[in-house]
């Protein structure tokens, strides 16, 4: 009997991941728009029409760079971490630096029922109840955008802040990611972090740190996306000691850092580099992560992909230059199945570390 209920539950979730798929091929009106949770039931027809319309996608072809993108990386991502993750328990994941991109982290850990990232592009909190209509060439970027993302990757840095063109909305780009990762959306509120270092919905008198996304996984779990909007420089967080615990706890377990500008290898990066150093049981980052020598000191690494050199951007620097070294003196025997971060010599690589 038991062999039997195992099976059917097999079966059911199998099912659930290939119907979510085919939703996905078909169009995406019914992954981001789901039901409601209580915090944001809309209370008017016209309080529904704003949440539809926040959650709607107007890019003409959007479920063709959701296919490409899940056909490039996301299941090429989970096959390696179904390889080499599979050991790591959790239920959160944390990911600093992570700019509006859900899906890499809830691709590369796929068991979390709780993902939080962080990083200092603020949400547009109004955007919740009023959603603003884009311009024509305003909506034009955004897809742009996407439709780069869907072929490479990731997110220029220039088109983020508004540099390349109109500055995107950067609540939607987290909408649309988490569209990439085929969840739907079913509840979207403010959040705040306590002065305990909680995080917590958004109250009357207190500050909104960020955005929280209750949503329905590809394979039919209930999750909890938060991110929170937060200068993690030792500047921006000198007089916030309840983000610093907010992120030590946050940061217990299984930690993703990808695309972080070489941030923390510098020295005003260093109450965020102690708690990444002090706290998870697994990191899992690129080259633009820690430096190779407090992460090699504190965690038993793996190596994946090849590093030759950094990114031109950070050619001069110095942890990258002793990341090659290492990667010369351990050579790694393990490749990289997919694209990740920015093109530079080499390819793409990966760092699993397990806390020694």
């Amino acid at each position: 009997m038991i062999t039997t209920l195992n099976s059917i539950k097999t079966h059911t979730a199998q099912f659930l991941k290939i119907l979510r798929l085919m939703i996905i091929s078909l169009g995406l009106s019914t992954i981001l728009f789901g039901q409601v949770s209580a915090q944001t039931t809309p209370s008017t027809p016209e309080a529904t029409e704003q949440l539809k319309t926040l959650l709607s996608v107007s890019c003409p072809n959007f479920n063709e760079m959701v296919a490409n993108y899940q056909k490039k990386f996301v299941t090429k991502m989970g096959n390696w971490s179904a390889a080499n993750l599979s050991q790591a328990e959790y239920q959160t994941a944390f990911y600093p630096f992570s700019g509006p991109d859900v899906v890499t982290v809830m691709s590369l850990y796929p068991k979390a029922n709780y993902y939080v990232l962080v990083a200092d592009q603020v949400p547009e909190y109004t955007f919740i109840n009023a959603p603003e209509k884009l311009s024509n060439a305003s909506q034009a970027f955004e897809c742009h955008m996407l439709s780069n993302f869907s072929n490479r990757g990731y997110y220029l840095t220039n088109d983020l802040i508004g540099k390349n063109g109109p500055k995107p909305r950067f609540i939607k780009l987290l909408i649309y990611n988490l569209a990439f990762a085929g969840a739907k959306v079913n509840g979207i509120t403010t959040l705040t972090i306590s002065q305990e270092g909680l995080i917590i919905p958004q109250g009357k008198d207190t500050p909104a740190n960020g955005v929280r996304f209750l949503i329905e996984t590809i394979d039919g779990r209930a999750v909890t996306v938060d991110y929170i909007s937060a200068n993690i420089s030792d500047s921006g967080l000198e007089n916030q000691a309840h983000f610093v615990k907010a992120f030590q706890r946050k940061a217990s377990q299984v930690v993703l850092i990808k695309s972080a500008s070489h941030l923390l290898q510098n020295t005003y990066f260093s109450t965020m580099k102690k708690v990444l150093v002090e706290n998870p049981k697994w990191i899992t980052q690129d080259e633009t992560g820690l430096d190779i020598v407090p992460y090699s000191d504190n965690f038993n690494l793996q190596l994946f992909g090849r590093f030759i050199a950094p990114n031109n951007l950070w050619a001069k620097s110095p942890s990258a230059q002793r990341l090659a070294k290492y990667y010369q003196d351990h050579p790694s025997k393990q490749e990289l199945p997919f694209l990740l971060g920015y093109e530079k010599a080499g390819g793409s690589m990966l760092m699993i570390g397990q806390r020694k």
